[in-house]
């Protein structure tokens, strides 16, 4: 006889319960919407890449204007690396958009204030809140694929056992 630990009932409803919590965790439903934001005008001072694959925010840059740090989340690099890169060097006039609550945020050396909308003098409009929603969902999208397919394949080992 199967001992509690060994029915595939249990094993399957614990597989429903941790797939569905990684699922709740990874689940971002916000869109950065066109009122929430505030625009900016900087002229960048300095710019470096992450450093880490879990960090969310791929470029930091500073301006001239603040002493925070401004940083583009992975949806506003999304396939215009090239073009962000190229923005964000020394000395370019950039404009920025960043969400109204974060306003306060501004000349807090230690804050980095995520942007959702780069535009500059040099090479136009790079991306904006509609870009970067795109990016995240894209981004989001393949971290789901991922789940689900980890979950089939959970499923099939349980139901063949």
């Amino acid at each position: 006889m199967k001992s509690f630990y060994e029915n595939k009932w249990f094993k399957l409803l614990l597989s429903f319960c941790f797939f569905g919590w990684l699922f709740y965790l990874t689940y971002n439903p916000h869109k950065i919407e066109k009122d929430e934001l505030i625009e900016l005008k900087v002229i960048t001072k300095e710019k470096w890449e992450s450093g880490s694959t879990r960090d969310p925010i791929k470029i930091y840059f500073k301006s001239k204007e603040y002493s925070n740090r401004f940083g583009i989340y992975v949806g506003g690099t999304f396939g215009r690396w090239t073009d962000v890169t190229k923005s964000l060097e020394d000395n370019n006039r950039n404009i920025i958009k960043i969400h109204k609550s974060r306003i306060s945020d501004l000349n807090i050396e230690k804050e980095v204030i995520p942007i959702y909308y780069l535009s500059n003098s040099k090479y136009g409009l790079v991306f904006n809140e509609n870009d970067f929603n795109g990016g995240e969902k894209s981004s989001d999208n393949r971290f789901l694929t991922l789940i689900l397919v980890l979950f089939i394949i959970s499923l099939w080992n349980i139901l063949k056992s």
